[in-house]
């Protein structure tokens, strides 16, 4: 025993010594990891996957290790399930699908959901007790173009904003009903219902039949509407949280705190924001990214962390960074600020979207980074002393 004992000391202090060597005073301790920390305390702990990692044994166990939710990167997002190409339906089998037809739909038919991926990632989630973000249902990424015109063909001109809020409620409506009124549907927590408004370019289709960008987007505040009366038919209002979600969210904090009152305006039916969070050491300073969310923390909204990564230039800066930014928001957490997710956008470098700036806290799957027991060190010093 004694002999074991003098090993893991040896260990430790190298392990010490690596991080100190970084310019990282401190270590966390060794009963702590993402799940027990930040997903005890913010409810949620996330990454964002896809089926192929869910579907490998060795990688759903390390997840399950570290977190206790998921967001698919891309399975969820409207052109996985909808195609670049239409199948297109009448509304007749649609409705024989268990597909929602909104009263004021007109046309005769509509574009088949390829539910696949969702029904598989929804089981895995399930059996391994792992809770799901739904990401995403409107967006100007990512959605086929054939969606806004006429005849769902791609060549043609657009549709008016009568046929397009029918589509949009069908397709809201659709997507979670068949969520909801699956076995195993109980995992989907929150959705981003709404992504990146305010950063639409110019030619996205939903500006170009509703108008530029607003505070006061009346297609927005329908989203919410369409997605809030679906949780209310399955009485899960309660349990559900519906976001606004973007990036440079710390830059936009005046604009979305104006646009959810909007939305908010007659009914709550958008729990909050989604703060996608994807930093670099150079900006935003950990002082300003606190300022922001302090703006989201006084307007009374539900924050979830949904994309976090953070590139830098070296391992060093990265978690002296990472460091000051998640103090922050452990800061205004224990102040009472109503966090309920914390979600890094990727399992580690090597997978990130962002790979050429390492901003991850792993750089493969079976390393953490300094970056890793800083995020720990910064739950400690403002949590547990």
């Amino acid at each position: 025993m004694k002999k074991s004992f003098k090993r893991l000391v040896t260990v430790i202090s190298a392990m010490a010594l690596t991080i100190s060597s970084l310019g990282v005073t401190q270590a966390a301790t060794a009963d702590q990891n993402l799940l027990n920390t930040y997903g005890a305390k913010y409810n949620r702990s996330g990454t964002c996957v896809n089926l192929y990692q869910l579907q490998n044994q060795s990688t759903l166990n390390t997840i399950k290790q570290r977190y206790n939710s998921i967001t698919l990167e891309n399975e969820m997002k409207p052109d996985a399930l909808l195609g670049g190409s239409p199948t297109l339906i009448s509304v007749a089998e649609a409705k024989s699908l268990g597909y929602y037809i909104p009263s004021g739909y007109t046309e005769s038919t509509v574009p088949k959901i390829n539910f696949g991926t969702i029904d598989k990632v929804l089981k895995i989630a399930y059996d391994n007790g792992l809770g799901v973000r739904g990401h995403t249902l409107v967006w100007h990424g990512q959605t086929p173009a054939w969606l806004f015109k006429t005849g769902y063909n791609g060549g043609a001109g657009f549709v008016n904003q009568t046929v397009m809020n029918a589509r949009m409620e069908f397709y809201i409506k659709t997507v979670m009903n068949h969520v909801y009124s699956s076995q195993y549907g109980s995992v989907v927590y929150a959705w981003d219902v709404v992504n990146e408004y305010l950063h639409s370019p110019s030619e996205s289709g939903w500006l170009k039949i509703y108008g530029n960008i607003s505070t006061s987007p009346q297609f927005v505040k329908d989203a919410f509407r369409y997605a809030s009366e679906t949780l209310s038919y399955y009485k899960l209002t309660d349990k559900v949280s519906l976001f606004y979600n973007d990036y440079n969210e710390y830059m936009e904090a005046d604009n979305i705190v104006k646009m959810i009152k909007f939305i908010n305006a007659e009914k709550k039916i958008c729990n909050g924001v989604g703060g996608q969070a994807h930093l670099a050491s150079t900006f935003p300073s950990a002082s300003y990214f606190k300022q922001a969310y302090t703006k989201f923390v006084n307007a009374g909204f539900e924050i979830q962390i949904t994309e976090f990564d953070a590139g830098a230039k070296s391992e060093q800066e990265q978690a002296a960074y990472v460091y000051d930014v998640m103090k922050s928001v452990n800061e205004l957490k224990k102040a009472g600020g109503k966090f309920t997710g914390f979600t890094w956008w990727g399992l580690s470098d090597d997978t990130s979207w962002r790979r050429e700036s390492s901003p991850l806290l792993y750089s493969n799957i079976n390393t953490p980074k300094a970056s890793y027991y800083r995020t720990l060190d910064a739950f400690t010093d403002v949590f547990n002393r």
